[in-house]
Parts: C-alpha cells; sequence; structure tokens
C-alpha cells in the first residue's frame, strides 16, 4: 500500500484531501466526502458529528455507488473511510 496521509480539505465543501508520500514529498491524490452531507461512520475523525450509523442509509448508499472505481480514486476512498 501507498504511504498515504489525510488532511481537512481546502477545496470547497469537501472534507479531505488524500496525498501520497513519494520522496519525503506530498503528492495530491484526490478529495473526498462532502461536508453538506452526513456519512455512516468517520474513520479518520475530523467530521465525527456527521457520523449517522445508520445501517439502512449505508445499504441505500452502497445501492446508488455500486460501480467500483479504482483503487485510491474519491469512490474509493468514501466508501472505505467514511462508508
Amino acid at each position: 500500500m501507498k504511504d498515504l496521509i489525510f488532511y481537512k480539505s481546502r477545496r470547497k465543501n469537501k472534507k479531505y484531501d488524500v496525498y501520497e508520500i513519494i520522496n519525503g514529498e506530498h503528492k495530491y491524490l484526490t478529495s473526498f466526502g462532502d461536508i453538506r452531507y452526513e456519512h455512516y461512520f468517520d474513520k479518520i475523525g475530523e467530521y465525527k458529528q456527521l457520523d449517522h450509523l445508520d445501517k439502512k442509509r449505508k445499504d441505500n448508499y452502497y445501492k446508488r455507488h455500486k460501480t467500483n472505481y479504482n483503487k485510491y480514486s474519491a469512490d474509493w476512498f468514501s466508501k472505505k473511510l467514511l462508508w
């Protein structure tokens, strides 16, 4: 697995920015999550106040986002770290 680091996003309405660490440098990968919406459970922890822990909503999210995008895409990070 790549060496990854997560920061609260500086991009409008995004929760997190993901950077890959290469030779000590931070290379931007993607942003994910939307601060205007709740999520199932924030594994990073900066937006715990938006956790809803509703299993039915989680299942509906996965039904809407059933396409599997590439590893390290915004969709992949959302599914692994927020849902």
